[in-house]
């Protein structure tokens, strides 16, 4: 039995809310405002903290506090404001009005169950080597990983591609001071017919091709992180089993009943405008305020004043180990970098840097740019074919296929040249073969 606090203003509300936890043997107060339940938190002791984000004089936030009760945020008006918002140290839940029943009474379970502390560990500790930058962006990026890193709570990272989304993941879970598995997956490159199997695993004999027992990626990563990429691909049907995991905290195999506990921690990543996706039908809305409770957006290159001359010193570093190549460029040709706007962000830097390297092997020092370097792929002038009312269709075909050529048929050079996902490219090739036949 808990004993709980419900903090809401809507009468009707809180009645049937207490009627439906008393049922469950739960002790149940109830107040309407954050100075009656300031006062009942001063005179009594509360196992739970049930807050209404928007109460008549303020917000339910500012009665969790790090020494109180553990607390479950509630409201019937839901926005990425909120969202964001709405999880602090002592916040086990978010649920939106109207509630279900099990998912308030999981809740509760969550908010029992005493998970090892996680502490804070230095910067040093969290970076990824690679993760290099000292400008404000680059700070006020770690400052979030700090804040984010030592918590269970689902993170959402968004950014441009090539910004280093993957090593802001990599550095959350860093923070959580654990011996535990990072687990990524790419979500735009798992077959849609096997994104279940993978993310869920499988029973064997569920379907045709499942001659033994799989244990999905969920259930590998036991207490460390599923970091999913590119959950902006992850197709609607199996958008619902996510969001079933995220209110759950379990998941079913594919052909099984038995529900296993999943004890991972789960961070997203995406290039595309989820909100826009939401409008347009393409993601899903619950889903979408899942995943958004805890979000980073990692800054573009051009936001990162100062930053450029210490990743190309660093990429020279690495470059110069392996490759033998000069281990600095001239200043001249460094000032070129730096004012450049690099689109293609950190990648397009590294790819560039590596190529000069190896232009320049033999020498002291990296004097000399590959030719076009500040013309990516899709800008470039020399694809040959275009012509004045070609269909869209067309346009999109010879571009795709000049990029490939351009990076001697390397499919995720070409897609990360093109802004698309690795996918999305294959499916088109399919495409254009199918066409040919």
């Amino acid at each position: 039995m808990a004993r709980i606090l419900l903090v809401d203003d809507d009468t009707d509300f809180t009645s049937a809310t207490q009627t439906l936890l008393r049922a469950e043997h739960h002790d149940v107060s109830t107040v309407g405002s954050v100075a009656e339940a300031s006062g009942a938190l001063r005179r009594e002791s509360f196992d739970m903290l049930f807050v209404d984000l928007s109460l008549p004089d303020g917000s339910g936030l500012e009665l969790i506090k790090d020494d109180g009760p553990k607390a479950v945020i509630i409201t019937g008006h839901p926005s990425i404001e909120s969202a964001i918002r709405a999880v602090r140290g002592r916040v086990v839940d978010y649920l939106v009005k109207p509630l279900d029943k099990n998912q308030l009474i999981r809740s509760i379970e969550s908010a029992a169950v005493d998970k090892p502390t996680r502490r804070v560990r230095s910067i040093d500790a969290i970076r990824p080597a690679n993760m290099i930058g000292e400008s404000p962006a680059m700070k006020s990026l770690i400052k979030s990983i700090t804040e984010y890193g030592p918590t269970d709570v689902t993170v959402l990272i968004t950014g441009e591609s090539g910004t280093g989304k993957d090593l802001v993941a990599q550095a959350l879970h860093n923070a959580c001071n654990t011996d535990a598995k990072f687990v990524p997956v790419n979500c735009g490159a798992i077959p849609r017919e096997l994104v279940a199997s993978e993310l869920f695993g499988h029973e064997k004999g569920s379907f045709t091709g499942a001659g033994a027992k799989r244990v999905g990626i969920f259930e590998r990563a036991r207490n460390g992180t599923v970091f999913l990429d590119e959950i902006g691909e992850l197709p609607l049907d199996q958008q619902v089993a996510l969001l079933r995991v995220l209110e759950t905290g379990s998941i079913v195999r594919v052909g099984g009943e038995k529900e296993i506990p999943m004890t991972a921690r789960i961070i997203a990543a995406t290039n595309k405008d989820l909100e826009k996706e939401v409008t347009e039908g393409k993601f899903r809305e619950d889903l979408f305020f899942r995943l958004m409770v805890l979000p980073i957006h990692v800054p573009p290159l051009r936001e990162r004043e100062g930053d450029i001359s210490l990743l190309v010193n660093y990429f020279l570093e690495v470059y110069a180990k392996e490759h033998g190549t000069p281990a600095k460029f001239s200043p001249r040709l460094l000032a070129k970098l730096e004012s450049y706007h690099w689109p293609g962000n950190i990648r397009e830097l590294k790819h560039t840097v590596l190529r000069a390297a190896i232009l320049n092997r033999g020498k002291d020092t990296v004097d000399t740019l590959p030719d076009n370097f500040d013309r990516p792929p899709r800008w470039a002038d020399d694809v040959q074919g275009l012509r004045a009312g070609m269909s869209i269709k067309d346009v999109e075909k010879t571009l795709i296929e000049k990029t490939l050529d351009h990076f001697d048929g390397n499919k995720k050079l070409t897609a990360e040249a093109l802004g698309i996902s690795l996918k999305t490219l294959y499916n088109r090739l399919v495409e254009y073969e199918e066409d040919r036949v």
